[in-house]
């Protein structure tokens, strides 16, 4: 095949430049680009990694790395010492209190000196409180009142969950300020903090959710009989919880017997009001 038939499209010598593109002059100044700050990843920590939302500026000059841990000692603060054993373990300590022997705390002593430095963890104590279970407890709460509204009364609003969250917290503040004053008219000076009497506190939702489940399934009377098993079963649990707080050691304490018998009677008030507070979350 002759190639010279064919018109020579490869040639530089035949091809023209197209002319030069002419682009418009902009009439505003030119914005300066500046490239974002390169921010070398840090590896999670327990399979969690914290990312910062956009726009997001830590306060007080703290980076990325510093916000991370701090939310991360939170959260190590706030679980620590709570496994799944000592999850099941305190719900059957609060749902069967009476099959329990020993209820005065762990004490933890330094290995220098054998003095005490404090209580030990949950980990290594049933008897000690924490915030989880009650905390668990409050949010199932809620979550349970707002199926019992739908199923049982046909009136569910998202309203009721923010309602009985509110009564249920204000109760528990109620109550702490109850046992505080009464430890202050009875002259109780104790160690123990806010947070333990809130735990104590927060353990009567065990038997107000065992309540609130049996009444989707079950009749009235096998409710009625749930609920008082429930509140005496917290009230006895209370009873023998708060004996170290309210009766110290006779060894170490000196208690009058008419002090001694007002503080066995405040203790009672204390737990027969619990048949009262489940009764009102419950209602």
């Amino acid at each position: 095949m002759n190639q010279s038939n064919y018109p020579n499209y490869y040639h530089p010598q035949n091809s023209v430049s197209p002319p030069p593109l002419q682009h418009p002059i902009p009439t505003h100044p030119p914005i300066q680009m500046h490239d974002p700050p390169t921010v070398s990843p840090s590896p999670p920590a327990h399979g969690m990694q914290y990312q910062p939302s956009p726009g997001f500026n830590p306060p007080w000059g703290l980076n990325d790395a510093t916000t991370q841990m701090g939310m991360q000692f939170g959260r190590t603060a706030f679980m620590a010492g709570i496994n799944n054993s000592y999850v099941a373990n305190k719900i059957k300590l609060v749902l069967f209190p009476w099959r329990h022997r020993r209820w005065s705390r762990l004490v933890k002593r330094s290995e220098e000196n054998g003095q005490m430095e404090g209580y030990k963890p949950p980990r290594d104590d049933i008897i000690c409180p924490d915030l989880y279970i009650p905390a668990m407890g409050l949010v199932t709460y809620v979550l349970l009142t707002g199926i019992v509204s739908g199923t049982q009364r046909n009136k569910f609003h998202p309203e009721i969950l923010g309602v009985n969250a509110t009564s249920a917290l204000l109760l528990m503040v109620l109550e702490l300020a109850f046992i505080k004053i009464g430890c202050y008219l009875i002259n109780i000076t104790s160690e123990t903090q806010i947070l333990d009497l809130l735990a104590y506190s927060g353990y009567k939702f065990i038997g107000i959710i065992v309540t609130m489940i049996v009444s989707l399934i079950a009749p009235f009377w096998v409710v009625v009989g749930t609920f008082f098993y429930a509140a005496f079963a917290n009230g006895f649990f209370l009873l023998r919880s708060l004996r170290y707080i309210v009766i110290p050691d006779s060894t170490t304490t000196v208690n009058p017997q008419p002090q001694r018998k007002r503080r066995i009677n405040f203790l009672f008030l204390v737990a027969s009001l619990q048949v009262i507070l489940m009764y009102l979350l419950i209602k």
